[in-house]
């Protein structure tokens, strides 16, 4: 081990010296830097497992379909965080004064852009002509539209338990004891796009474990399951979307997000939040987007539409979705209601029990957004109303007696954002409107009874952000906000800025700073100091702790960058002693420490080198440590159909707790960032070939190997063996 950490260590240094003389051309993975960097902090900052692809489609989409520099499409770039609402600002300014941009270079003239920015922005960014007057017609349509078509296939190639033979009556006695599919994981897309104003799509997808058309099933186990035994694509998701037709600023039939606001009231799907904070955590909502990945939660199904004239505009929507959930039976006085005790949001049908949860109730959601923008200023009023088709009771609990619970809750706010100059302010207060009434009306539903829960209890909650943004030099921002978050504020939609997925029971203050005080230097930092204002699964107390983050940046030459960071995260849990009768809340901290850098090799080779070490603590006096370095090796030659990515890590990590998560080059439209632990090693490699100018092909094969262990993984999950093998191919046709 010591021969290997020491020849790890010369390559560092050996690389580092030979990066020295690249010199040429402006890096286009400035871009790619970015998003892996805000990718691998939102997976520290998550327990469960985030469908990627949902929440960098919009990237994806932007790199096929780059927006023009010299129309107002550009606001998208706000939208992503790609560059500030103050860069946006100068940039329309620049456009006054001398005009549309004739070459992209020409950006590094306007104010606040820099040779980064450029290079972040310069892969999603053209420069034509406007065309959004352009009359569209069936025949412009046919003759310039683009199409795509994705096929990928993906699989562990060991067996894992949930694969492993059984009989029907072992099955039965434990139904969830087995996978009823096959282990490959299917996906099928197909795109069109007109110029970014009219674009059309659908997607199909079966997860590894989920029936396909191939699959045989007993009958015994078709007639337990009924209605829901169906073989095939598990998921089938469509989209019809148009913008900029006259009045019409945006309409969508089918699948679509929301996004308004700070995200407080509503914020369909994800967003980076904390991961994407940089000078300011403002968030610029996109409005309507269609939704082409195959993440099967966090999004509406049915129609929406804006309109706008002049400083205003408006937005009507209506969703009507069938969603998994866990349904029960309660007995009451006069006859039997069904129950919700959870709402699934995992997307698995590969069980029993989880194709049981399968679409069980319907979920409608239906509201509007008013707004009205004029010079610096704009705000916003949001509401939607939310009706299940049967109530929700969760198993009552310290922690969730604040959770929203029943059958429809309203939820209304308004936000608000001023950008002049050097100052940007920006916030949102909302409200949550739950009613429990009695003897509520069925709601046509896939289930046979729906009737309510008879409390007549009625919950209000409020919840509210505000933050201001500071730009007293071109080189320096600072941000401060202040959140707060009612322990009784209940939304199935929102996704504002916080600690962890909910925004109910927090109160915070963020403060950021970026600055550049030399030519090449970046600083990005920040401090956020919250509490929790009532019990969270973990704690059964309420509980603060603080988040502090620092990175440094440095470009050497345009083919040459390397960063610094470090991050200490501080929170509260119950203590896990055993010689005491009541666990009480201890605080336990995770410090970080990363170093990366990017760099080449003559004009084809592309490298990267990256080390993390990770230390966990608590006051009960464990200490966990883990560590990680890897080698990234890319062969891209310059005019040549064909590409070769490899990597080669080693970890230890003592504990789960310890671990590091580390993201990984991936075939198109996929991402993996896995979280290291325990002590081994992990290499793979990626191809991609362009067999003539509308085929691309993509494959992947990666593997871990541990040395701490004969087995891996765990309940349906774990295979026999110290190793794991992972396998992608993909094919992209374009036309």
């Amino acid at each position: 081990m010591k021969r290997l950490v020491f020849t790890i260590v010369s390559l560092f240094i050996v690389f580092w010296a030979k990066a020295q003389v690249a010199v040429d051309t402006l890096s286009t993975e400035a871009l790619n830097t970015l998003l892996i960097e805000q990718v691998e902090r939102l997976a520290e900052d998550n327990e469960e497992e985030i469908d990627y692809e949902d929440l960098l489609e919009s990237y994806i989409f932007l790199s096929d379909n780059p927006v023009n520099i010299n129309s107002d499409e550009v606001m998208r770039l706000v939208e992503l965080h790609l560059i500030s609402a103050f860069q946006y600002e100068e940039l329309k300014k620049y456009r006054r004064f001398y005009g549309d941009f004739m070459f992209l270079d020409e950006l590094e003239m306007v104010e606040g852009f820099d040779e980064q920015t450029v290079a972040i922005i310069r892969p999603v960014v053209c420069i034509e002509k406007d065309q959004s007057k352009d009359k569209i017609t069936l025949n412009k349509m046919a003759r310039y539209g683009k199409h795509q078509l994705v096929g990928r296939y993906e699989q562990v190639l060991e067996r894992q338990q949930g694969y492993a033979p059984i009989d029907d009556s072992a099955l039965l006695a434990k139904p969830n004891s087995r996978y009823l599919g096959s282990p490959q994981k299917l996906q099928f897309k197909y795109t069109y796009n007109y110029r970014n104003k009219i674009r059309a799509g659908f997607t199909l997808e079966k997860d590894a474990g989920e029936m396909f058309f191939t699959d045989k099933v007993s009958d015994t186990i078709q007639a337990l399951l009924g209605k829901q035994y169906q073989r095939g694509f598990d998921f089938v998701g469509f989209h019809l979307y148009a913008k900029d037709l006259g009045i019409v600023k945006a309409a969508v039939l089918g699948d679509y997000q929301l996004a308004f606001g700070q995200g407080l009231t509503l914020w369909s799907g994800m967003s980076f939040g904390k991961a994407g904070a940089g000078s300011s955590v403002m968030k610029q909502g996109r409005g309507i987007t269609p939704k082409g990945s195959a993440s099967e939660y966090g999004f509406m199904r049915g129609a929406a539409v804006t309109l706008g004239g002049g400083p205003f505009s408006g937005t009507i929507f209506y969703s009507n979705r069938l969603v998994d959930a866990n349904v029960s039976v309660a007995d009451t006085l006069e006859n039997e209601a069904e129950l919700v005790s959870s709402l699934q949001e995992t997307g698995y049908h590969r069980t029993i029990g989880e194709l049981l949860d399968r679409h069980a109730i319907r979920q409608q959601v239906v509201g509007g957004h008013l707004a009205y923008a004029v010079a610096h200023f704009e705000v916003g009023y949001t509401a939607h109303h939310t009706w299940l088709s049967v109530p929700l009771e969760l198993k009552p609990s310290h922690y969730n007696q604040f959770y929203f619970q029943g059958q429809r809750l309203t939820n209304q706010g308004i936000d608000f954002k001023y950008v002049k100059g050097k100052y940007a302010v920006f916030g949102e207060m909302a409200m949550s409107y739950n009613h429990k009434v009695e003897d509520p009306e069925p709601v046509e539903g896939p289930t046979s009874v729906q009737s309510g829960v008879s409390t007549g209890s009625t919950t209000l909650g409020f919840a509210g952000l505000v933050g201001l943004t500071v730009k007293p030099a071109g080189y320096l921002n600072f941000t401060v906000m202040y959140r707060d978050y009612g322990k009784a504020y209940q939304n199935l939609m929102s996704n504002a800025f916080g600690e962890g997925s909910r925004n109910q029971g927090q109160r915070g203050i963020y403060l950021g700073m970026e600055a550049a005080p030399a030519p090449y230097w970046n600083i990005l930092a920040y401090v956020d100091q919250f509490q929790f204002t009532w019990l969270t699964s973990q704690v059964n107390a309420p509980s603060r702790g603080h988040d502090y983050y620092v990175r440094v940046s440095h470009s050497f030459n345009k083919r040459t960058q390397a960063y610094l960071q470090f991050r200490s995260k501080t929170k509260m849990k119950n203590s896990t002693d055993a010689f005491v009768f009541s666990h009480y809340p201890i605080f336990y901290t995770k410090n970080a420490v990363r170093f990366n850098i990017n760099y080449q090799i003559g004009w084809d080779i592309h490298c990267t080198n990256k080390a993390e070490y990770a230390h966990y603590r608590n006051d009960d006096g464990s200490n966990e440590h883990g560590y990680f370095l890897c080698q990234d090796i890319a062969y891209k030659p310059e005019n040549k159909p064909y590409s070769l990515t490899f990597r080669y890590a080693i970890f230890d990590a003592q504990d789960y707790n310890a671990r590091i998560y580390a993201y990984e080059n991936d075939v198109l439209y996929s991402f993996s960032v896995p979280a290291l632990y325990g002590k081994g090693m992990r290499v793979y490699l990626l191809g991609k070939v362009k067999l003539f100018n509308a085929l691309t092909l993509y494959a992947r094969i990666g593997r871990t190997i541990y040395s701490d262990r004969d087995e891996n993984g765990s309940g349906l999950t774990l295979i026999e063996g110290n190793h794991k093998t992972d396998l992608k191919v993909e094919a992209i046709w374009k036309l």
